[in-house]
C-alpha cells in the first residue's frame, strides 16, 4: 500500500486522551488517530540555541558569499565553501537536536520505511511510525510525555516470513507529572488507515507491575537541569550517553556528528522566504564505522552487535527554522550485519516532521 505522509499534526490533542483514560479505563483500547498540525507554522516557542545557531549561519555566509559562480549564486562545491559548510552543518545539527532538551514543548511524527535482505534466507519490507509529544512541567501546565511506536511488516519472503512477528510491535506509553502515573499499552490488529497511517487497538499492558498506575521507575519527563550545554559539552554528552545508555541518545540518526571528519560534504540552502534552511550532510561512513560512539548507537538502535554502515550510504538531510529549531530531518542509510542471527543488510529512509504549535484543533 502506498503511504502518504500528511503534515497536519497538532500539539494539543493529547490532553483529551489523558483525561479520558484517567476517568475511564475501558476507553484505553480505542485508537486515537493523531496527526501533526501546523508543521509549516513558525515555532511558538523560544529556541534555546537561537543565538548560537544564527551566529553559525552568519559565519557560513561570510565565507560562502565570497565564492559565487557565473550566475551570481554561491558556489556550493568550492573548497572553502565546503570546508565551512561541513563545520557549520554539523554544529547546527547538534544544536537542533539538543534544543529538545530545553524546550517547553514539541511534537514530532516519524515515518520509517526499510527493506531487509537476508540473501537466500529471504527478505522483507517494513514500516515503523512514531509519534512523540513532550510537555514539560511548569507553573502553568502539568507536564506529560506521550509516545507511541507501531511497526508492521508489509511484505516478506523465505524464512523471514516465519519469524516476521519479531519485527512487528506496537507500544504506547505516557507519563503524567501531576500524579506521577505511567500508563503502558501494547497494540494489536495493526493496519493502515485511509491516509496511510498505521493504526491498532491499544490494550493495557499487564505483563509487568506498574503497567497502569503510579510510576517510580519512569518519572514524568523533565527538562535538563542547569545551564544549557556548550558545544564542547554537547560533544562530551554524545560520547558519554553512547557509552552508558545509547538508547537514550539525544543526537538523531545514531551519528556522533561532531567527531572529526564525520561530515564528508555539506550543502546549506536558504528558503525563498528566508525563514528556514535546508542542509544536506553526506556522512563519511569510514569515519562513522571507526567511531565507537556512532557504532554503539547504531547497534543499539538495530539490536545488532556487529552492524556497520555500507560504504558511502549514509545521508542526513534536515531543515531548521532560522532560530535553529528542527523543522524536519531525513536519514537515508544502508547497514550490514547480523539480523536475528542471519547475515544481511538493511536499507532504510526515516522522515521526521516537527510542530511547535499552540493551536488546538476543534
Amino acid at each position: 500500500m502506498k503511504k502518504k505522509l500528511i503534515k497536519i499534526f497538532t500539539l494539543c490533542l493529547v490532553p483529551a486522551l489523558i483525561v479520558g483514560l484517567s476517568g475511564c479505563k475501558k476507553e484505553a483500547g480505542e485508537n486515537s488517530g493523531y496527526v501533526l498540525q501546523d508543521t509549516e507554522v513558525y515555532p511558538a516557542v523560544t529556541a534555546p540555541y537561537e543565538t548560537e545557531s544564527k551566529a553559525l549561519i552568519s559565519e557560513y555566509y561570510a565565507v560562502a558569499n565570497k565564492h559565487l559562480d557565473a550566475s551570481g549564486d554561491i558556489d556550493l562545491t568550492n573548497e572553502e565553501v565546503q570546508a565551512e559548510a561541513r563545520d557549520v552543518a554539523a554544529k547546527l545539527y547538534a544544536y537542533a537536536c539538543y534544543n529538545e532538551e530545553y524546550l517547553d514543548k514539541y511534537v514530532y511524527f516519524s515515518d520509517q520505511e526499510g527493506k531487509t535482505d537476508l540473501g537466500s534466507s529471504g527478505s522483507s519490507t517494513a514500516t515503523k511510525q512514531d509519534y512523540k509529544l513532550i510537555i514539560h512541567d511548569s507553573t502553568e501546565v502539568c507536564g506529560y510525555k506521550y509516545h507511541y511506536t507501531i511497526k508492521k511488516v508489509d511484505q516478506s519472503s523465505g524464512l523471514v516470513s516465519s519469524f516476521k512477528s519479531m519485527f512487528e510491535s506496537s507500544k504506547l506509553r505516557f507519563v503524567e507529572a501531576g500524579t506521577n502515573c505511567l500508563y503502558r499499552f501494547n497494540g494489536s490488529d495493526v493496519e493502515y488507515d485511509d491516509d496511510g497511517y498505521l493504526t491498532c487497538t491499544w490494550n493495557i499492558d499487564t505483563s509487568q507491575s506498574g503497567g497502569w498506575g503510579a510510576s517510580e521507575g519512569e518519572p514524568a519527563i523533565v527538562k535538563r537541569g542547569g545551564d544549557k550545554l556548550t558545544l564542547d559539552g554537547i560533544e562530551e554528552d554524545i560520547v558519554n550517553i553512547a557509552a552508558e545508555s545509547p538508547s537514550s541518545a539525544v543526537i538523531h540518526g545514531n551519528v556522533n556528528i561532531l567527531a572529526d571528519g564525520m561530515v564528508k560534504n555539506a550543502y546549506i540552502i536558504q528558503s525563498e522566504t528566508g525563514d528556514s534552511y535546508t542542509i544536506i550532510m553526506i556522512i563519511d561512513t569510514d569515519v562513522a564505522n571507526a567511531d565507537e560512539s556512532s557504532l554503539a548507537m547504531l547497534q543499539e538502535a538495530n539490536s545488532s552487535s556487529d552492524c556497520t554502515w555500507s560504504d558511502n550510504k549514509l545521508t542526513i538531510s534536515y531543515q531548521i527554522w532560522n532560530n535553529g529549531l528542527m523543522r524536519s530531518y531525513q536519514v537515508s542509510e544502508t547497514w550490514e550485519g547480523k539480523i536475528s542471527g542471519f547475515s544481511g543488510s538493511v536499507k532504510s529512509t526515516t522522515n521526521v516532521d516537527y510542530s511547535y504549535s499552540d493551536r488546538i484543533q476543534i
